[in-house]
């Protein structure tokens, strides 16, 4: 039977086959170690292309035969694939959501000049100022890696909830994506009034 290799279990395999491996895969070359290895440990043969697919290192292949996914179950010390998607239920945390009341801060909100104070562990805290549309440019910042001056963009604000911005520039560099409080969330969010600057 095939599997598609966009689900969220081949995903936590990926990462769990990298894991035993000890380090993560992209090269030829590690495919090819990766190959060898899983043969030495399960006795049972996996070829290179065949991981770079599920991998997808070659572009065009969705999906992945169920007997390939249990030989990389085997390589991780499970009987199979049923086996390693029915852990991956029992382990997994509850990784959604509705997020309802709570503390929010919608940017269409605000105005241009609007601040607002955020905060994550251990001890970062910053206040970023709306310079337009969802732009928002840090005008002080604590223990952290945003420093004033840095800009990025953003729609949300939760507190209790990781923050995660695009467009984000940081010493005059580009990146895509920055993500505040991964494991917490903010544990600091209030709008600023002009009595408090």
């Amino acid at each position: 039977m095939a599997v598609r290799t966009d689900l969220p279990q081949v995903a936590a395999l990926r990462q769990a086959v990298e894991k035993r491996f000890g380090r993560t895969v992209g090269s030829r070359a590690d495919f090819a170690l990766l190959a060898s290895e899983i043969e030495c440990i399960t006795s049972e043969h996996i070829a290179e292309n065949t991981l770079r697919r599920i991998w997808g290192s070659l572009k065009g292949y969705e999906t992945a035969f169920d007997r390939t996914l249990d030989v990389l179950c085997h390589y991780i010390g499970f009987s199979g694939w049923e086996a390693f998607c029915k852990h991956v239920r029992e382990v997994s945390g509850k990784e959604s959501d509705l997020v309802s009341g709570g503390r929010s801060v919608r940017t269409d909100s605000l105005q241009a000049g609007d601040r607002l104070r955020i905060g994550w562990l251990p001890d970062r805290l910053c206040v970023v100022e709306l310079e337009d549309g969802r732009t928002f440019r840090a005008v002080e910042a604590e223990n952290s890696t945003i420093r004033p001056g840095d800009t990025f963009e953003c729609s949300l604000f939760i507190l209790g909830y990781p923050l995660t911005v695009d467009n984000f520039v940081h010493d005059g560099q580009a990146v895509p994506r920055y993500v505040m409080g991964i494991d917490h969330g903010l544990t600091t969010l209030e709008q600023l009034k002009s009595s408090d600057l």
